[in-house]
């Protein structure tokens, strides 16, 4: 029987958070297969049959040597880029060649009888913030009240009723840029419901909630059963309605996490599927835990660097566990 003795991870060439947790599994003394499946196919070859006991042999080979799928115990998979394509494809090949290596790519990852940090399809469904906020609710969590909505005459009803600020916050975590400026980023604002243009406010979907009166916020991030927390203060109005609109005003501390929010966390990831999530809290002056939202794909490296906290091995620790969690 083939041992499962190594841990694949899939991100793209010289990423730091992915660095981090390869080196922290090389500390560990773990077997590592290292690519990105942008390289496919000019630089991977894939090749796979099906096994008798079920599951699928067959291997992924590229410049660094040969990776036997049988062998795979878990996989991180840390923002891998998109295939790339031979040139000289007409834009109908390219559609179709791209969705050909999406689907033989995912199907064969997918079989495999390994623990997945995280598994991309529960990441992607993660993403819904109205699903997560449903979810955290669920499972214990305190969440703000909030409402999705283009009507802008609900929008304003709905401020009525909170009797108090309001934010509107993105959906997802796009950022874009134009006409060759820097990348935008949208954040958190406090918004004067009254004085938003209706017929502009119609045009899409927009996350309304109640705005939070916080003395800090925490950064819990999971890795299974292990839960790092930082507290995130700020000395700028913008970073105190969102610390990400200013880092320089931040500071960091290692925190305890409430029993009960640390249940919650624990439920939460168990009925969403996933291995890790970066969790976002509003502690209130009373020490109330708000949840926010989680990240399945969350940045934590620059808190391991401002804090000391061991994310990565923890990371590693995980997938260490193998096999399907």
């Amino acid at each position: 029987m083939t041992s499962r003795d190594t841990v694949l991870v899939l991100t793209s060439a010289g990423d730091p958070t992915a660095e981090a947790v390869v080196c922290a599994l090389a500390r560990a003394g773990a077997t590592i297969a290292r690519f990105d499946t942008g390289d496919f196919p000019l630089g991977l070859g894939l090749s796979a049959t099906t096994a008798a006991a079920g599951g699928w042999a067959g291997s992924v080979t590229g410049a660094w040597g040969v990776l036997d799928l049988e062998r795979v115990r878990s996989v991180f998979y840390w923002r891998p880029t998109s295939f790339r394509l031979p040139s000289g494809m007409s834009p109908a090949d390219e559609v179709w060649a791209a969705v050909e290596a999406r689907h033989g790519w995912g199907g064969l990852l997918a079989s495999l009888d390994a623990r997945w940090v995280n598994d991309p399809v529960r990441s992607a469904a993660a993403e819904y913030k109205p699903l997560q906020l449903s979810v955290a609710a669920r499972c214990g969590l305190a969440v703000p009240r909030t409402l999705v909505s283009n009507v802008h005459t609900d929008v304003v009803d709905f401020a009525r009723q909170i009797g108090g600020p309001v934010v509107c916050k993105p959906l997802s975590s796009l950022v874009f840029a134009e006409n060759g400026e820097e990348p935008t980023k949208t954040y958190t604002t406090i918004i004067d419901p009254a004085s938003v243009d209706p017929d502009a406010f119609a045009m899409t979907a927009h996350l309304v909630q109640e705005y939070i009166n916080k003395a800090y916020e925490v950064r819990v991030t999971a890795a299974g059963k292990t839960l790092l927390a930082v507290s995130i203060r700020s000395s700028s109005p913008a970073g105190r309605v969102d610390w990400r609109a200013d880092y320089d005003s931040l500071t960091y501390g290692r925190v305890s996490v409430p029993e009960a929010v640390a249940s919650g966390i624990d439920r939460f990831l168990t009925q969403m599927g996933l291995a890790y999530g970066a969790f976002d809290f509003a502690v209130t002056p009373s020490e109330q835990w708000i949840f926010l939202e989680c990240n399945p794909v969350g940045h934590w490296l620059w808190l391991e660097h401002e804090t000391g906290a061991p994310i990565a091995d923890a990371i590693a620790e995980l997938l260490l566990q193998g096999t399907r969690g």
